[in-house]
């Protein structure tokens, strides 16, 4: 099992994906609380835009505020290494910028059966790294989810080793 994962393929930047430094990046999130109910990307972009020009307007009020400097206490910094953790892989996909032609995207798996996704399915996904605050060995380093899968409690998609970006010309 490897602790990396590759995007490479019908992308302009091959891209490493490390999950064990991912408990430190602010962009996870908790998959016992987060609410899957309104899942869809048009909602998801929506969302984002209203948000941003909410929080611009708010900075240009108000000001931006001057970041905490005070530490977490002791029980809130054990609670964010206790949960189940999970990053979105839109921000991955997009940061290799899949060529015009991609279609779809092929995982690849250690010991397993590739599985194909189109790149619309492959962008709502969610790849968990973390169960009860521990990185994810068995058949890892992380399960894939759709949102609906995770909702529902279906089984992740893994043992993930490469995740390869295909076009409709391959």
């Amino acid at each position: 099992m490897s602790d990396v994962i590759v995007i490479r393929g019908e992308v302009a930047y091959t891209i490493t994906l490390d999950p064990s430094v991912w408990i430190f990046d602010e962009r996870k999130i908790d998959l016992r609380t987060y609410d899957f109910s309104d899942e869809t990307p048009q909602n998801n972009q929506a969302a984002y835009v209203q948000g941003a020009g909410a929080q611009w307007d708010k900075e240009l009020r108000e000001g931006v505020p001057l970041p905490e400097t005070q530490p977490r206490s002791l029980v809130e910094a054990r609670k964010a290494l206790e949960g189940d953790y999970g990053m979105r892989l839109a921000p991955f996909l997009e940061r290799a910028e899949p060529l015009p032609t991609a279609t779809a995207v092929r995982i690849h798996r250690e010991g397993k059966e590739p599985v194909t996704l189109p790149l619309a399915e492959a962008r709502r996904a969610i790849l968990q790294f973390a169960k009860g605050g521990k990185p994810i060995r068995e058949n890892g380093p992380v399960l894939l989810y759709l949102p609906e899968q995770l909702k529902n409690g279906e089984a992740p998609i893994d043992a993930i080793t490469t995740l390869e970006v295909l076009s409709s010309e391959s």
